[in-house]
């Protein structure tokens, strides 16, 4: 089939196949979902078991490794990290991607934990809480609010927040409403040991009344006439009040004794806090904002900004809510940013057609360009791509290589032209004869993209687009190429009447290129070692590249992470972290400082991972002005830590583009003995503090903490008729405090707590006083009757296991101005000359790990790939020297990205290795155009010596012209922190490959088929 003359035979459906590209091209690009970065699936559960008064190491033995083994037998599994810590088991699931293509897929194997985790619930040991499977771990609240008051309580607040929290529920595309920061409120009942033992009152009989007084009960209901009624029964608790004068007991006299007369009843926020968020100095409440999965952002967000403004008339004075973080707002500052990126490099592209081909060949190659653009954008808007940094920069990427395709026609038709043959012959002529080839470079230059595609693992997820989006565009160029191409050709191009046509006199470029390509055909082995030498150079200058994973985000935002000792009572931690905040607060460029003390925050970003709760930890977000800032402001604010804060570790740094997460350095040891690996890590970390380059030096297992052993005895303790349950729950109620029944408010059920009055709680020193019940008289006896003193041991506060092996990592992060490969590669044979028992191995972690373990998922698809790539070319030319000859130059774009990585001194990142593959694909598809023309040459009869000069100098434009689009197309790129990497490997990968190809191909065909100087015309 004639493509080309049924097009340009068929004007009005081909204007208005144009007309409807255009439309569906606007309208995709105006309505399509946006997001800041690629929605990645986070194929991660958490499951929390509380078993109350058990040690880290007996919830490890008896609740975690049981749940484990029960994991481990679903076959989607692909992890387990558990972390038992004293009372409490938390797992964490990872599933395997393979699994878990989609989120529907992934709820289907949420299920199935479920049903493993209740069926395993059997086996585990008596007072074991019930699991609670938290599925929802990779949800980003994209839109974070901070609600302070001045002259409220935090109970009013919370009413504030919670009416807030309803109105934004309403809003269409919302998804979730998260709340955090809440101060849980009781109606705290503090009892003194001398009040009760001068009254004589029951301790039991008042845990009774509390919890019966408020308990939902029924009265059933009865039939009046035809009629059935309820009833319902009052006299439940409404009010402190209520509770105070309930009536305990009555002496002998008949004077009634009521619960304000021996215990002080009053209601407040429970202690010690679990976690407290502050904002700009202030106590906050956080609201985040999820939307529904794929809908745009955007528009989502604005609809919440118009309700939350809507709202503000309703709010009291004095309360403030303020913006934190807009996903939406970023996301549309990022996709401005990339469309002007798109349009400096669209300029970029026309202005050099314009130069080097002409006007109308400008026009009509840009044309075409446009024309992929809005139909790339309207395919990817039909098949769920959305915006997002990825694929907008893979549009960018794609620019110059949519134009090699129609520059290659546009060249073949103007040369016919200009030779005088008839418009539509020379465009079916030229159709004919390179749509095949145009076709096979094309498919060359997309599965050269293929591994980012294809590649398992979250990285390649992340980046996934970036292959879909060029596969898109480049087979839409092609499409254009054969067909709209020589249309605008035919349309624009003026027929040559003039009879007689001289041969066009080469530029002094041309003849330059013809006597240099003649030159190194001479010379061809001469040629063949000067490349060989350039290359080998470049492989010894190899070792000057510094190495990265994901660069650092631009987001104006900087991260603190601060740890006080294992076991540090969370006032200690608050005290800290105020006069940390404060420090930060009066920097300049400082907009807003979120303080989180007792744990992490909400998902605000893909990115962000929230610390598990820990009353030693305290993290500090911070949004700055200009994020350039952050380089001065990193090492000032970690310098003042440590000189501030000696017993704390604080790790100050910035968000990464990318997935991650953690510290940039890790040693994971793994082995049967947890005090082996303790002193194992020790060693490691010894090594990381002397290396000097190094921060936040620590482990996943902590500091040891101190516990207090009361020594139980059984004999005394059997003959008071008490307990171990009875000593537990005295010393329970003395210290923290036991919740014996409810008192509702609304819909709020807030808990009434038992506990000893502040004296008697707050002093260690008259614990031996203790009163605990005995079940055989109902009298009390003090703590030293049934117990053989106390004793205070150090044990391990947190244990970590990995797929049930015990497992502890020693971390550390490099100092500002330090890449963590350069200290990585400093360390590593140090830790790695740790002599490890039998039985222990050590495993790198951390950004060596994750480069690692995406590059081997990369690596897993490379090789079919490759193969791909070389069958195309096979089939292409039905023959085995030519694809050799192209091959051949694929090893020289290494040249070009030592030069240029060593020379900017930008790290090959992992988005660096994606260009690096992709260059394989744009010099075959070069090469192919050149060895194609000198095949077809030689077939036609002229002399094999001159075909290969001459084709070599015919295809020099095109070739010339594809890179310099190409290299000036992704020139924009440069300036985005997350592809600049990728830019300086296509840049200066690009032009020395090319300009090495457009001589070496020559040299090598002249070798592989034997063709001498002689066989010259």
């Amino acid at each position: 089939m004639d493509i080309a003359k049924l097009t340009i035979q068929n004007k009005l459906i081909s204007v208005i196949i144009i007309c409807l590209t255009i439309a569906f091209g606007f309208s995709s690009y105006q309505n399509m979902a946006r997001f800041e970065d690629p929605e990645f699936i986070i194929r991660t559960a958490q499951i929390f078991v509380p078993y109350p008064g058990a040690s880290p190491l007996e919830v490890a033995e008896e609740v975690t490794e049981r749940l484990e083994r029960a994991l481990q037998e679903l076959q989607e599994v692909d992890s387990i990290s558990s972390t038992s810590s004293a009372g409490k088991s938390e797992i964490k699931v990872d599933i395997k991607s393979e699994f878990s293509k989609t989120k529907s897929e992934l709820q289907i194997i949420w299920t199935k934990l479920r049903n493993k985790i209740n069926d395993a619930k059997s086996s585990l040991p008596p007072g074991v809480g019930t699991p609670i499977v938290l599925d929802d771990f990779g949800d980003v609240y994209g839109l974070s609010y901070l609600l302070t008051a001045e002259g409220y309580s935090p109970d009013e607040l919370h009413a504030y927040a919670k009416n807030l929290q309803s109105d934004i529920l309403q809003v269409e595309g919302v998804a979730k409403v998260a709340m955090t920061g809440v101060q849980q409120e009781g109606i705290f009942v503090e009892i003194a040991r001398e009040e009760v033992a001068a009254l004589g009152v029951s301790i039991n009989n008042i845990y009774s009344i509390l919890d019966k007084q408020n308990t939902m009960v029924s009265a059933g209901n009865t039939q009046i006439g035809e009629q059935r009624v309820f009833i319902d029964l009052t006299g439940e608790i409404d009010s402190v009040d209520t509770i105070k004068n309930l009536l305990i007991s009555a002496t002998g006299d008949g004077k009634a004794i009521y619960l304000k007369d021996i215990a002080n009843v009053y209601r407040g926020f429970q202690s010690p806090t679990t976690k407290l968020v502050r904002y700009n100095g202030k106590p906050a409440i956080s609201l985040g904002v999820a939307s529904v999965l794929g809908t745009n952002v955007v528009k989502v967000y604005d609809r919440v900004d118009a309700k939350v403004i809507e709202a503000e008339s309703r709010r009291p004075i004095g309360i403030d809510v303020h913006e934190y973080y807009h996903q939406g707002e970023v996301v549309q500052a990022s996709v401005d940013n990339f469309v002007v990126n798109v349009i400096v490099a669209l300029i970029i592209v026309m202005v050099t057609l314009l130069i080097f081909m002409g006007l109308n060949s400008g026009i009509v190659i840009g044309s075409v360009l446009l024309l992929t653009i809005f139909a790339t954008l309207a395919t990817m808007d039909a098949s769920g791509i959305p915006m997002h940094r990825i694929s907008l920069g893979a549009l960018i990427i794609a620019l110059g290589m949519m134009v090699d395709n129609a520059i290659v026609v546009t060249e073949g038709m103007l040369v016919g032209i200009k030779k005088g043959q008839k418009k539509l012959a020379v465009a079916t002529e030229v159709v004919k004869q390179t749509k095949w080839p145009l076709l096979g470079g094309t498919l060359v230059g997309i599965v050269a993209f293929a591994p980012i595609g294809l590649a398992p693992g979250d990285t390649a997820e992340f980046t996934g687009h970036l292959f879909w989006v060029i596969l898109i565009s480049l087979l839409y160029s092609w499409l254009f190429a054969v067909t709209l191409t020589p249309l605008f050709c035919y349309m624009l191009f003026k027929q040559d009447k003039s009879v007689e046509k001289s041969q066009e006199k080469p530029n002094i470029l041309m003849s330059g290129y013809q006597r240099l390509i003649t030159g190194a055909l001479h010379h061809r082995w001469l040629t063949i070692a000067i490349v060989i030498g350039m290359f080998a150079t470049s492989m010894w200058g190899f070792k000057f590249v510094k190495s990265g994973f994901f660069p650092a985000s631009t987001t104006p935002q900087m991260v603190v992470d601060f740890w006080l000792p294992e076991g540090t009572d969370i006032e200690k931690t608050k005290k800290n972290m105020l006069q940390l905040e404060a420090y930060i607060q009066k920097l300049e460029g400082v907009e807003g400082v979120q303080t989180l003390i007792g744990g992490g925050g909400l998902r605000f970003m893909l990115i962000y991972g929230s610390e598990s709760p820990n009353s030693s930890y305290g993290q500090i977000l911070t949004k700055v002005d200009d994020y350039k800032k952050l380089d001065t402001m990193l090492p000032q604010v970690q310098n003042y830590i440590d000189q501030s804060f000696p017993d704390a570790q604080g790790k100050v740094w910035r968000f990464v583009m990318g997935p991650g997460g953690g510290s940039k350095i890790e040693a994971t040891f793994k082995g049967p003995d947890p005090s082996v690996l303790r002193d194992l890590a020790s060693k490691a970390k010894t090594i990381m503090v002397e290396d000097g380059g190094a921060l936040s030096i620590k482990d996943t297992w902590r500091q040891r903490v101190r516990v207090i052993e009361p020594q139980y005895s059984a004999v005394n303790a059997q003959r008071a008729g008490v307990d171990r349950k009875a000593i537990a729950d005295a010393l329970q109620k003395n210290f923290t405090g036991q919740t014996v029944g409810l008192y509702r408010e609304g819909d709020e059920l807030i808990p009434i707590i038992v506990r000893a009055p502040a004296k008697e709680r707050l002093q260690i020193t008259d614990i031996s006083n203790i009163q605990v019940l005995s079940q055989l008289t109902g009298k009390t006896v003090p703590l030293a009757q049934v117990t053989d003193g106390f004793k205070t041991i150090w044990r391990d506060g947190i244990l970590k296991r990995e797929d049930r092996i015990w497992t502890i990592k020693a971390q550390a992060d490099p100092v500002s101005g330090q890449l963590a490969s350069e200290v990585f590669n400093r360390i590593k044979p140090q830790i790695e000359a740790i002599s490890l028992p039998d039985g222990y191995v050590l495993e790198w972690d951390g950004e060596y790990g994750q480069s690692k373990e995406s590059n081997e998922m990369l690596g897993s698809t490379i090789p079919l790939g490759l193969l791909a790539m070389v069958l195309i070319v096979v089939v292409l030319f039905n023959a085995i020297k030519q694809p050799i000859i192209i091959w051949l130059v694929v090893p020289l774009a290494l040249i070009g990205v030592v030069v240029g990585l060593v020379t900017t001194q930008i790290p090959l990142e992992f988005m660096g290795i994606l260009g690096l593959l992709s260059l394989s694909g744009l010099l075959i598809k070069n090469a192919i155009v050149l060895v194609d023309q000198m095949d077809v040459e030689i077939k036609q009869g002229k002399a094999r010596f001159d075909a290969v000069v001459d084709s070599a100098s015919s295809r020099m434009r095109p070739v010339m012209m594809g890179t310099l689009t190409t290299v000036l197309g992704v020139i924009p790129l440069y300036f985005d922190a997350f592809f600049q990497s990728m830019a300086v490997v296509l840049v200066f990968g690009l032009l020395f490959a090319t300009l090495l190809t457009l001589i070496l191909i020559p040299v090598l065909y002249v070798i592989f088929m034997k063709i001498s100087p002689q066989e010259t015309a």
